[in-house]
């Protein structure tokens, strides 16, 4: 996943606005403090971290403003280390290796395939597919008719895209996800529940990444929306005709039923399950495990079962607390009367 590449610390200073304190030397790669090299690089976020940063065997830091007189080596300074560090990490990624078998790959003569794409063996692309340039199919990807994928998006094994649904560019789909199957429809009527067909598609905007084993289903009617910038964690429920916004965070296991709406910036953390049919609003946090029953206004932070308002969760936790206390003092009482 790493490859072998030498930079020097102008050059890195040079391309990412950095600036270098100390000798111009050689870097070939990145770690943590605790297991860097005298040719890697390390980052800390604040003094917290300087003396492990000194005491370190690494060639370089990348500090903040007002760090750099301390440290025994070579600096670059950053406004935001981590930022500065994970790009330079990204300059040494090597992208997995797909390699081609054409005999054993199906793509129908009336799909379009733009340049540079990388197809894996047992791919299956549909009729009316639309693929954009530079995009990579590993192995077992399933792209059904009428599915569109934007340019540069990577999409790992065993994923499947449903017909219609609509991938944007520099997209990132993890292993086994499902993208358009069947929204949970049911009407119940003369003893049984009969299937509502489910005629929408998916539409995933650009930059987007989907971790492994996730569902997003195709809607009822219309689009199921996952808004530009969203990173969605392994093993997450997303129902049919929810709009999820810009740059959202789903940690692993969170379901959202359907027709939910999810405003832009919003953090659901993991465990956590909403229901159908409400507005969550802009830059909202949802605490981990929390269950939301109801619509959520912009800014807040709610957590529980069901989820309220954070300060008020914490109010009750610190009254539940004392109830053994309190059930003490009443049977006290009750056995003076």
């Amino acid at each position: 996943m790493l490859q072998n590449k030498i930079f020097r610390l102008s050059e890195l200073a040079k391309k990412f606005g950095l600036v270098l304190k100390g000798n111009d030397i050689e870097i070939k790669g990145v770690a943590s403090i605790e297991e860097a090299s005298p040719f890697s690089i390390c980052y800390v976020r604040d003094r917290s971290f300087l003396e492990k940063a000194i005491n370190s065997k690494a060639g370089a830091v990348i500090v903040p403003e007002g760090l750099e007189a301390d440290l025994n080596k070579p600096v670059l300074i950053a406004k935001d280390p981590y930022l500065a560090f994970i790009e330079i990490e990204k300059l040494f990624l090597k992208p997995f290796n797909i390699y081609s078998d054409m005999s054993k790959t199906f793509i129908h003569p009336d799909s379009e395939i733009g340049e540079n794409v990388e197809i894996a063996p047992f791919c299956y692309i549909g009729a009316e597919v639309k693929i954009g340039d530079n995009v990579r199919l590993f192995p077992g990807v399933k792209i059904l008719d009428k599915a569109e994928i934007g340019s540069n998006t990577v999409i790992y094994p065993n994923v499947t895209i449903f017909e219609g649904c609509k991938i944007g560019k520099n997209c990132q789909i993890g292993a086994n996800s499902t993208i358009g199957g069947d929204g949970f429809g049911f009407h119940f009527a003369n003893g049984r529940h009969n299937k509502v067909p489910q005629i929408g598609i998916v539409r995933i905007e650009d930059n987007v990444e989907i971790g492994s084993n996730v569902a997003i289903d195709r809607a009822t009617f219309g689009e199921t929306v996952i808004g530009e910038g969203t990173k969605i964690d392994n093993l997450v429920q997303i129902a049919h005709n929810v709009k999820i916004g810009k740059h959202c965070i789903l940690v692993a296991m969170v379901g959202i039923a359907g027709s939910t709406e999810i405003g832009d910036y919003t953090v659901i953390a993991g465990k956590a399950g909403i229901t159908g049919h409400i507005k969550i609003g802009k830059g909202v946090t949802i605490g981990g495990g929390s269950v939301v029953l109801k619509s959520v206004k912009d800014g807040e932070f709610v957590v529980g079962y069901p989820a309220i308002n954070d300060k008020e969760w914490k109010r009750l936790q610190a009254y539940i607390s004392k109830l053994p206390e309190m059930y003490k003092k009443l049977k006290k009482i009750k056995r003076e009367d």
